[in-house]
């Protein structure tokens, strides 16, 4: 998942990395975490980036979840991180466990293409809030992973507009 939406530098905010939430990045948060109940409610891990915002929208996607699922920071998260490091850790770290990682454009798109493009170039764009589901299998020297879809905010709340 890519964090919500976030105020920009100025003012008070002078490093990237402590800008917060704005408040409709609040709001797509909760409303995302709502939705992940709904498609996967046996989420069991939450990891995040570092940086503010990451870590507020991971913070408030979890309480939308049924169960309070386990919280890690990574910074293989941050933004520049190498895909491979990323995978491996999450490997490592999830066994086969349900997981939302919550980093930042472009390098999850870049994750997500490096997953299920093999070798052919891929561009993903995921969009404030946007979430990808993948469904990763095989082993860490040759993992098979499936792109299912990405859900935004925007189709979220359309949804909800029309039931």
């Amino acid at each position: 998942m890519r964090h919500t939406e976030a105020v920009p530098l100025g003012g008070a905010i002078t490093r990237d990395a402590d800008r917060p939430l704005s408040g409709r990045g609040e709001d797509d948060a909760e409303l995302m975490g709502s939705a992940l109940a709904h498609l996967d409610p046996n989420i069991d891990i939450v990891i995040a980036s570092p940086l503010r915002r990451a870590q507020q929208t991971g913070e408030i996607l979890s309480t939308g979840l049924s169960d309070k699922p386990i919280w890690h920071t990574s910074n293989n998260l941050a933004p520049g991180f190498l895909p491979r490091n990323l995978l491996e850790e999450l490997i490592a770290f999830t066994a086969g466990a349900s997981v939302v990682a919550v980093g930042h454009q472009p390098d999850l798109g870049m994750f997500i293409s490096f997953l299920v493009a093999e070798s052919a170039p891929a561009t993903i764009e995921l969009g404030p809030g946007a979430v990808a589901r993948i469904t990763v299998s095989g082993n860490l020297k040759r993992p098979k992973a499936r792109l299912n879809w990405i859900l935004t905010p925007e189709v979220v709340r359309s949804m909800y507009l029309q039931s």
